[in-house]
């Protein structure tokens, strides 16, 4: 995986988590393609979506990583050479 979260000092075993996403599986889109979701919202909304997302049969609910906080309100993602993104907001109720 091939993304990086600039977490505080203050998180507990940092690398450790950050090992576990790196070994967590990866979803395939239909044509065979890795596909990387990323989720960011409040607790009550990722882990709503993430069980619409189960619901839908799209998705295994522990497939997901555990929720993390993102120290100081940065984060960074570093593409694959090639990729690109598409972002949606929507609002869950």
């Amino acid at each position: 995986m091939n993304t990086q979260t600039l977490l505080g000092s203050d998180l507990p075993n940092e690398a450790s988590t950050l090992a576990e996403l790196s070994a967590m599986p990866t979803v395939l889109s239909p044509s065979g393609d890795p596909i990387r979701h990323i989720l960011l919202g409040t607790p009550g909304g990722v882990r709503q979506t993430i069980h619409l997302l189960h619901t839908l049969r799209y998705v295994e609910n522990a497939l997901w990583s555990p929720l993390l906080p993102i120290a100081d309100n940065k984060l960074i993602i570093t593409p694959n050479q090639g990729e690109v993104m598409s972002l949606l907001i929507k609002s869950v109720s």
